[in-house]
């Protein structure tokens, strides 16, 4: 069940396409499993006739795959439907409401109310209860997410789609979400929705929304290269102090078993989460730290 870097693994076959689907994640990565004796993870991947299918994966606390249920588009598990499955489902059938509480420090320039309707883990996620229209509703290219947000006037209406497709996009790849990084990704893109994504802010928003089920991984090599040539790479970092690089790239040598947000951690008294994750970036983006995501494979690949 383990391997060398001590994570555990999950596998699992698809009723539909019957391949064996395989995840290996860090016992510490397990422990929230719920009331019911499950941890809900999401596997998304190329299923029957190639086409791409989700599953919530309903896990229990030695890491076996109790019970899956597909999720297409359009799909409202009813409780008949849970009663005729031949599985032991958990009987979850209504989507339940989760409140994002903003940072204490949010600005609320731009964007005013967001909720996500969030078919994979089956939760509407909202800023606030009360109904109010929208000024923009986006739904993500596989139609797993729903995005609907009330923004500033002034704000282009066309770069804010495209912001919220990114964001879409990026929470239908996440195989564990931690709620509290939703709150992280609207305090990041309040103030830079008025301005087009680039490369460099959809990789921010990627760790930002991956933070709790991903590790950054760095090595005594990349720590030397880093302090050869720091004089040649400063100019390009804006003035940003050695000190603060250098220790985020100390927390990650050799590092296999703390996510992103457990480096933010041992971080946080010098910086803030957003500043955490645009260093990171930076040392993401010279090669010097690699990012290892938590995600399904199938056993062939």
């Amino acid at each position: 069940m383990s391997n060398k870097s001590g994570r555990r693994k999950i596998d699992y076959e698809c009723n539909l396409c019957k391949k064996t689907r395989i995840l290996f994640v860090l016992p510490s990565l397990h422990h929230s499993v719920d009331e019911r004796g499950y941890v809900e993870y999401v596997d998304i991947h190329p299923c029957s006739d190639d086409k791409l299918n989700a599953n919530i994966l309903y896990v229990d606390r030695n890491m076996v795959v109790r019970s899956q249920v597909p999720v297409r588009v359009g799909d409202n598990v009813s409780k008949q439907d849970i009663t005729a499955m031949q599985i032991p489902v958990p009987k979850k059938v209504d989507f339940k409401a989760v409140k994002i509480i903003l940072e204490k420090d949010f600005k609320g320039k731009n964007i005013k109310e967001v909720t996500i309707i969030d078919r994979l883990r089956q939760t509407h996620f909202q800023t606030s209860k009360k109904v109010d229209k929208f000024t923009i509703e986006i739904s993500s290219e596989l139609q797993f997410i729903d995005i609907k947000a009330k923004l500033s006037r002034g704000v282009d209406l066309d770069i804010a789609e495209d912001w919220l497709k990114q964001v879409a996009s990026i929470l239908e790849s996440v195989v564990l979400l931690d709620e509290e990084m939703l709150s992280y990704m609207i305090s990041y893109l309040d103030p830079k929705i008025p301005t087009g994504p680039t490369g460099e802010t959809i990789i921010e928003l990627d760790m930002i929304l991956h933070a709790k089920s991903s590790f950054p991984l760095a090595s005594l090599k990349s720590y030397a290269t880093f302090r050869r040539q720091w004089p040649s790479i400063r100019g390009d970092l804006s003035g940003k102090d050695f000190f603060t690089y250098e220790k985020l790239l100390t927390y990650c040598i050799g590092n296999q078993y703390k996510t992103l947000l457990d480096i933010y951690f041992k971080a946080e008294q010098s910086m803030n989460f957003l500043t955490f994750i645009d260093r990171v970036e930076d040392l993401s983006m010279l090669g010097l730290i690699n990012i290892k995501k938590t995600e399904f494979y199938t056993a062939d690949d």
